[in-house]
């Protein structure tokens, strides 16, 4: 009784005198107080403090109550989701759901069209929505413990992110269109479930801090990368089994004698210096030249090219190491043991990990070499 009599006051008081912040943390509330979500709106609160109580729900009428709220912090509660009502706050600017209960996010996130931080870390979500994309001055998202397989491609329209934090899910890959988002300054990855990574990560200015750590069937690392801050320890470490060996084996390349290195399902072709062949296959061909047209202005239908071909056609796999041209579904590689070129630190003394320069020809991939001061 005596904490409900304390959150009351405290409500009632800021009410009276037209408080700014209100902190409710540690109050034991499971729902807001009535104080808070009936009656008269608080027009003038624009930060809410609700962490470590016992939350089950929000309010549906909450933007109706708290129209101006700027900053929102729901956490340590035990929420499982959030009301679509939550895409009405239109002044938000920080939303932090971490430490909940998560399974969904529903997709009116995608209406806080002013929200610059988002923090949904440990939970229980499995998937992002599209809506997501339409953040369009998202700054920092942490979606750190959850459950996440894959990223949506429609990230890419955050286009003011600098900071993105997805460890400790279960991701497979990261979309190429990641390598759209030219403010990005820091990727936090470690400890997922990766094999391989975009080929064009790294290749804006911005991007100086990757972390791929603990992601033991990752073997490769863009060369685009070999002059940025990147986290790589506990990578290169896997032994695949038979079953491993059987599903990936399309899109490896075999390095040595015993080390598959993984490469996006889009290559269909991996070629090295000593493969003899060096003739672009005429489906290489056609997606340069579809790609050349489409940037003077000669639209390509996606009609005319299976869904896959013309992601191809509008974002390449990546663009050669060498002479920056784009290549779409072969490549020429180029792998620099991590090993030896950290051999001082025996950092990776055991791993088989390596920077991969990516080559659209022959002739770039055998005049390619890492930049002298760096070796």
């Amino acid at each position: 009784m005596a904490a409900a009599a304390d959150v009351h006051s405290t409500v009632t008081q800021a009410r009276r005198e037209r408080h700014l912040i209100l902190n409710l943390n540690y109050s034991h509330l499971s729902t807001l107080p009535p104080e808070l979500v009936q009656g008269e709106a608080l027009v003038f609160l624009e930060r809410l403090f609700v962490k470590r109580n016992v939350l089950v729900s929000m309010p549906f009428n909450i933007a109706e109550m708290l129209p101006n709220l700027v900053e929102l912090y729901l956490h340590s509660n035990n929420l499982v989701a959030l009301p679509d009502e939550i895409g009405n706050l239109l002044r938000l600017k920080s939303l932090d759901v971490s430490c909940n209960s998560l399974q969904v996010l529903t997709p009116a996130v995608g209406r806080l069209q002013v929200l610059q931080t988002l923090h949904l870390a440990n939970n229980d979500i499995s998937e992002l929505p599209p809506e997501i994309g339409q953040l369009k001055k998202l700054l920092t998202l942490d979606v750190m413990l959850n459950r996440l397989t894959a990223l949506p491609r429609e990230l890419c329209g955050c286009e003011a992110l600098q900071c993105l934090m997805v460890d400790r899910n279960r991701l497979l890959s990261l979309p190429r269109e990641l390598v759209l988002l030219q403010r990005l300054s820091e990727l936090s990855a470690a400890r997922n479930q990766l094999t391989y990574l975009p080929a064009d990560l790294g290749w804006t200015d911005s991007l100086q801090y990757v972390y791929v750590d603990k992601n033991a069937g990752l073997r490769s690392i863009p060369v685009n990368l070999w002059m940025k801050v990147v986290g790589c320890n506990g990578c290169g470490l896997k032994r695949l089994t038979e079953e491993d060996d059987k599903i990936e084996c399309r899109n490896s390349f075999q390095y040595g004698k015993h080390t598959p290195v993984f490469f996006p399902p889009e290559i269909r072709t991996v070629r090295d210096a000593t493969d003899p062949c060096h003739v672009s296959s005429l489906l290489e061909l056609s997606l340069r030249v579809a790609h050349n047209n489409q940037r003077q202005g000669v639209v390509v239908s996606e009609e005319d090219l299976p869904p896959d071909l013309y992601g191809l056609v509008t974002l390449p796999s990546g663009h050669c190491s060498q002479c920056c041209h784009p290549f779409f579904t072969q490549t020429y590689a180029k792998f620099y043991p991590v090993r030896e070129l950290d051999a001082e630190n025996n950092l990776h003394a055991g791993s088989e990990l390596f920077f991969l320069a990516s080559c659209c020809s022959r002739t770039c991939l055998l005049s390619y070499s890492l930049p002298v001061r760096f070796i």
